[in-house]
């Protein structure tokens, strides 16, 4: 029996028939299921500080966790909900804050509430359209995860809202609170976002904003990752981000052909580690992507993004091709080469930084879900 297919329930001590009884009535009213996905596989990276590097990696496409997801029917259409998710390293066991865990309220008519550590509206309106945020996975992102289509980061002390869909038509929002006395704008974020689908065709869009990024330790977000002008990356704090992009889709048989378009600022910068002020930054990107596929156990999946920095660009082309050996696992090939204008870096995610304009990596994986 699957992970999936179990489901543990508490029920209160009485007579045996009781016993009985209540057991059959809480396991028709609630479930809590595990579930989660191991990733591992092998990657060479040409440039990394100015030497070759060949590694075992983990989670180059989804990242490996475990999961507990629960219901509970509280009637009249309405449902306790909760997600507890835990990511970590295959290879070297070392855990990762980068998964949600939240406790809410969902109802049929009226949509779903959620207070907790989750993704924001941007992760769920806007990086599906992008093939980081679907079938590539991590290696896909943007330079930096600049737009977080990649789910860089969840945000803390967070309130989210989702809807039901109303003829194809949904949305969505998050407010997370700086949890500061006298701070309330300090490390706060909000976004929106909505979606649209119809037959074939499916379109979204979403926005986020961060007041004070990474000034408290128990605000919304960490520093983020910025772009040095040295080909280095540093942590930044930052007084305003703002970050906002529009996606769409379309099915053609076997074959998803999509394109998504992203603007990200980063304004009141300042260098985590030393405090000295740097410029503000933003980046505009421009992606076309498509997933094909080909036979019942073979996809192939391909992108083209074009960053356009402050004063610098990326261009990044990537190739994955997906064997599925069951309904469970499966390996990938998959190939990214990064280019990069003169004095910022190149940098593919999940790897450190070029010593050149230029950064290239091939690696192989096997994914098992449970």
């Amino acid at each position: 029996m699957s992970a999936k297919q179990n489901k543990l329930f508490t029920i209160p001590s009485a007579t045996a028939a009781t016993l009985a009884f209540l057991g059959a009535n809480a396991h028709a009213q609630s479930s809590v299921t595990l579930y989660g996905e191991l990733d591992t596989g092998l990657a060479y990276v040409s440039n990394v500080g100015g030497h070759a590097q060949y590694k075992a990696t983990s989670g180059l496409i989804d990242g490996s966790f475990w999961g507990l997801a629960g219901t509970e029917d509280l009637g009249g259409g309405n449902k306790a909900i909760f997600q507890l998710e835990r990511g970590f390293s295959v290879t070297t066991g070392d855990g990762f804050n980068d998964h949600p865990y939240y406790v809410g309220l969902r109802n049929e008519t009226y949509g779903t509430l959620r207070v907790g550590h989750q993704y924001d509206s941007v992760h769920d309106y806007f990086a599906p359209f992008t093939l980081t945020g679907s079938a590539g996975g991590t290696a896909f992102a943007h330079p930096f995860d600049n737009d977080n289509a990649n789910n860089a980061y969840l945000a803390r002390n967070s309130v989210t809202y989702a809807s039901p869909s109303f003829g194809g038509f949904s949305f969505g929002g998050m407010y997370a609170f700086s949890n500061g006395a006298g701070q309330f704008a300090n490390n706060r974020a909000y976004s929106v976002g909505a979606n649209y689908q119809s037959g074939p065709f499916n379109a979204g869009a979403a926005y986020l904003h961060v007041n004070g990024r990474g000034n408290t330790a128990g605000g919304a977000y960490d520093t983020v990752n910025l772009p040095g002008s040295n080909r280095d990356v540093f942590d930044a704090n930052v007084q305003t981000q703002s970050t906002y992009g529009v996606g769409a889709n379309y099915a053609i048989g076997d074959f998803m052909l999509g394109a998504a378009w992203s603007r990200s600022t980063y304004s009141g910068v300042t260098d985590a580690g030393s405090g000295s002020l740097e410029p503000s930054v933003g980046f505009s990107n421009y992606e076309i992507n498509g997933v094909y596929q080909w036979t019942p156990k073979v996809s192939l999946a391909s992108m083209y993004t074009y960053t356009k920095g402050s004063g610098a660009h990326w261009h990044q082309g990537a190739l994955q091709a997906g064997y599925q050996l069951s309904k469970r696992t499966d390996t990938y090939l998959e190939t990214v080469y990064q280019r990069a204008s003169s004095r910022v870096p190149a940098v593919i995610n999940t790897s450190d930084p070029s010593a050149s304009r230029s950064q290239l990596l091939v690696a192989a994986g096997i994914r098992h879900r449970f």
